[in-house]
């Protein structure tokens, strides 16, 4: 069996590396019994037990607002009760251990640190604890099923800190991407805009060439005040200017030459009138 769970974080966890903890942590098919038969007690006393547990959480502030929420809490009351009671099925199988991988995701979710959620652990196994000693008269059983208890307790851990650890990296790996991302962005910006600046030099460097030309000395005839160019010929004033710069041309008459053509159209009329007499 391979078991692959993610949302943030990419975990696959097989058989054989069940197993492979479980030596680890010298957990043993034992230890499983032993738990186990402490399901019927343990149910009958699971809501004390979630009751005691809680009003120690709230005790720390950093969980005292969070517990504040109604519907937080119940959500909170439920996993807790699933949690408790799979401490004591009498297995590590798939559905075990994707509830341990789903806490360590929710943990990281929600912002509750690691040093919380150990001592929250601490507390509930000192609250079950006390539970077996209510319930179990024999002490070298007592002392089996305790130490049990705190080897699938260390068996969790191991499985929440895997998915905790994943999904933060799993964080900062798409934070780095997507500063990546920002800084190609920011990179193409400058280039387009690089470009588009050297353009802007080009057009301002060529408007300069034209006003270099039209600077100097500049031969124009002093009678008809055409301009000779650069190949010796000779040019109207307003064609010449045009071809050097971005100047547009109109024509009309100033008022003094208005008046000038105004009396020699009428000294035309007069002469008309004379030689028809």
């Amino acid at each position: 069996m391979r078991l692959e769970y993610g949302l943030h974080a990419h975990i696959q966890i097989t058989d054989l590396e069940i197993l492979r903890r479980r030596v680890f942590l010298h957990l043993t098919a034992d230890d499983d019994v032993l738990l186990n038969r402490c399901r019927g007690f343990i149910e009958a006393e699971l809501e004390q037990i979630i009751t005691e547990y809680l009003a120690a959480q709230a005790r720390f502030e950093e969980m005292a607002d969070y517990l504040k929420d109604d519907a937080v809490l119940r959500r909170l009351r439920s996993a807790e009760r699933r949690y408790v009671l799979g401490l004591f099925c009498g297995h590590t199988g798939h559905s075990y251990v994707t509830n341990r991988l789903r806490i360590g995701l929710v943990h990281r979710r929600v912002g509750i640190a690691p040093q919380l959620y150990l001592a929250a652990v601490k507390t509930l196994k000192d609250i079950i604890y006390r539970v077996f000693e209510r319930h179990i008269a024999d002490h070298e059983r007592l002392d089996r099923t305790a130490r049990a208890l705190e080897k699938l307790i260390y068996f969790d851990i191991t499985l929440v800190f895997d998915s905790y650890l994943r999904s933060l990296l799993g964080e900062i790996e798409q934070a780095r991407t997507s500063a990546e991302s920002y800084a190609l962005s920011l990179e193409l910006q400058v280039a387009e805009r690089t470009e588009q600046l050297e353009e802007k030099v080009i057009q301002l460097e060529r408007a300069l060439a034209a006003v270099k030309r039209l600077e100097g000395v500049i031969p124009i005839c002093g009678v008809c005040k055409k301009i000779r160019n650069d190949k010796e010929s000779w040019q109207q004033l307003e064609q010449y200017i045009s071809e050097h710069s971005q100047a547009l041309f109109s024509h009309g008459l100033c008022p003094e030459c208005y008046q000038r053509q105004m009396r020699a159209l009428e000294g035309l009329s007069e002469d008309d009138e004379e030689s028809k007499t």
